[in-house]
């Protein structure tokens, strides 16, 4: 089996399987779609002759690159061969795994050039109980500090005993999550680890802790050829077990100071034994904590959903008379109107209730990461669940759909079809029962017309469409909200919330909330740290606020002025929350365009600055992504 893997930064770990033909580019019918710019539709193929894979460039329009150099004819590739298309750089069949997760990457490199002069190797059955007395009393130490320690603060204690009783200078706690492993630990935290596969395979597989004679300080690929530097450094590796023996991970110390002895791997050994089931507590009760939050966001809903206007009530009431029928459902809005919160209304009020709801920001992935986040990965170098299969029996929120990749357009659409998904690396696909709820802020029938987007997608996916208004439209709800979002964000610091000054409430109701629902939380969260006994009074309104109902009702005003900062400050949160627009940006200041212009110049501000300015905060990638 032959592969590329991508070694862009943004993209280590992608990876494509070979097959006898496999075209690359920019078109949706490519076997690996490219999203540069600068790649033609079909722009390289690589095809399989025998044993040997060759590559040509398609006349592409920027040509292709094989070790920095443009090729015009079939070219063979060998091992480690580099090959560029626009900023895309792909290694070819590089003998790299790779192991992801919170922490940085680790890289198990195969065929190194190995010295076994001065390596130190025993069972870890061993090492754990050859510690001297001295040891017994720091180990036992070391337990009764973890027993007494929160488990968020787990990582901490284990780095300061390593660096404290080893010397440790760099640390890495490779763990198994679910069918792979993942790096869980590192110190410091940008660390990335590369490792030998010997040593790795050894530790793993035949459960050895060692010292090992030399350290991998660099990896890189140039014409051709692999660069690995290396020094006579030493470094310890000792296999971590749960208490049924079963293992777990693996630990990996450097000390750059001195040179690590086998006192330091046998107190290691012992202490990965010792703090293991901490570790697996301390993600027990992570999990715990998800579920927790995922029951007060329950608990958040039915409070938001007693407070919405009439307006509001009759789109929940019809997304909970459609929402057992298994329709897709496309919600649309402006950013911030909480379309996150009617896609919980859905399922809970669905007959999928009882399955997950994955909730998945499309603008928070990379593209060339996409397809693997979504659909996951099976094969030998990685098996990975993806988010549509965490979301099986259950329901899938696809925020900002229009930035959905087109390969993984096409996916979606078999998913909705046929109710089938392939895994990357796999041939085999798999069955999936769920609803699809999709998001926009943006025109998608504009991309559809500019064919940026699957027409036949698009019809499936906007067949029961429900529109969220903007809060500048429900402003008789904002009262309710306000008192929701107080209370709330008040408990959460341990103060009690009991009233907010009319004043203040009647600033609030006059602020356009370019930000809609999302900026009022926001803001409530802000004005809980200045409650005075329980109260919000006017004078902990930002000036911004306090002004609004007057600013933009009024001529030209003093460039020194209160009210010229507060009018100021909100022409560039709308100018930002409408991308520039300025026809928006008048209707949603309730004055002309020409005033908006006029203004604009006043403070030295141009709406075209503001077209591709992200305009809200949005939540990351769903937490879930990675769980088994």
């Amino acid at each position: 089996m032959s592969e590329l893997v991508a070694f862009r930064e943004d993209r280590l770990g992608f990876r494509v399987i070979l097959k006898e033909k496999t075209i690359l580019g920019r078109s949706s019918d490519c076997d690996l779609i490219l999203f540069d710019r600068s790649a033609s539709r079909n722009h390289a193929e690589i095809t399989k002759i025998d044993d040997n894979f060759f590559i040509v460039d398609l006349n592409s329009t920027n040509g292709t690159l094989v070790n920095d150099q443009p090729i015009t004819l079939q070219t063979k590739l060998n091992s480690f061969d580099c090959v560029k298309i626009g900023q895309e750089i792909f290694i070819f069949d590089p003998y790299l795994d790779i192991i992801t997760g919170s922490a940085p990457a680790a890289l198990i490199l195969n065929s190194i050039n190995e010295s076994h002069q001065n390596l130190v190797s025993k069972p870890a059955v061993n090492a754990a109980t050859d510690i001297t007395q001295k040891q017994g009393a720091l180990i036992a130490a070391f337990a009764n500090t973890l027993c007494r320690t929160p488990p968020d603060e787990i990582n901490k204690v284990i780095i300061e005993f390593l660096v404290e009783r080893v010397g440790a200078t760099s640390i890495t706690l490779l763990w198994r999550g679910g069918r792979q492993m993942v790096s869980y630990l590192s110190y410091p935290e940008d660390k990335r680890l590369l490792l030998s596969h010997t040593p790795f395979s050894r530790v793993v597989e035949g459960a050895e802790s060692l010292i090992w004679p030399r350290v991998i300080t660099e990896l890189d690929f140039n014409e051709g050829n692999r660069h690995v530097g290396q020094l006579e450094q030493n470094c310890l590796l000792t296999p971590v077990y749960g208490s049924d023996t079963n293992y777990l991970g693996l630990l990996y110390v450097e000390n750059n100071i001195k040179p690590l002895e086998e006192s330091d791997l046998n107190l290691a050994t012992m202490a990965a034994q010792i703090f293991s089931p901490f570790i697996i507590n301390a993600i027990t009760q992570v999990e715990k904590e998800k579920e927790k939050l995922q029951l007060a966001s329950d608990e958040d809903l039915l409070a938001d959903i007693a407070t919405r206007d009439n307006q509001v009530k009759i789109i929940f009431s019809t997304a909970a008379h459609v929402a057992p029928k298994d329709e897709p459902i496309f919600l649309t809005g402006e950013s911030g109107t909480d379309k996150t919160t009617l896609a919980k209304h859905i399922h809970q009020q669905s007959h999928r209730k009882n399955g997950r709801l994955i909730v998945v920001t499309l603008s928070d992935m990379p593209p060339a990461q996409m397809d693997r986040m979504l659909f996951g990965q099976d094969d030998a170098a990685d098996s990975h669940l993806g988010l549509l299969a965490l979301a099986d029996n259950g329901t899938v929120f696809l925020r900002h759909i229009e930035h959905l990749t087109v390969n993984a357009q096409r996916s979606v659409l078999m998913a909705l079809e046929e109710g089938l998904i392939y895994p990357i690396g796999s041939r085999i696909a798999r069955n999936l029962s769920l609803r699809f709820i999709t998001s926009s802020s943006t025109k998608l029938h504009e991309l559809v017309e500019r064919g940026e987007f699957r027409e036949d997608l698009y019809a499936r996916l906007t067949r029961v469409n429900l529109a969220l208004p903007p809060l500048r439209e429900t402003k008789t709800d904002i009262e309710g909200l306000v008192n929701v979002f107080l209370t709330k964000a008040a408990k959460n610091l341990g103060l009690p919330y009991k009233s907010i000054d009319n004043s203040a409430l009647e600033c609030l109701r006059t602020y356009p909330w370019p930000g809609n629902i999302s900026e009022l939380r926001d803001t409530c969260a802000l004005l809980a740290h200045l409650l005075r006994n329980g109260h919000v009074y006017m004078d902990a309104l930002p000036i911004y606020l306090r002004l609004a109902g007057e600013v933009f009702g009024l001529g030209e005003i003093p460039q020194d002025s209160p009210l010229a900062e507060a009018e100021r400050y909100i022409l560039i949160k709308v100018l930002a929350s409408q991308k520039g627009d300025v026809e928006m940006v008048a209707e949603v200041l309730n004055i002309s365009a020409e005033d908006v212009i006029m203004k604009a110049r006043a403070y030295g501000l141009d709406p075209m600055d503001f077209q591709f300015i992200a305009t809200a905060q949005t939540p990351s990638v769903d937490e879930l992504y990675g769980q088994p």
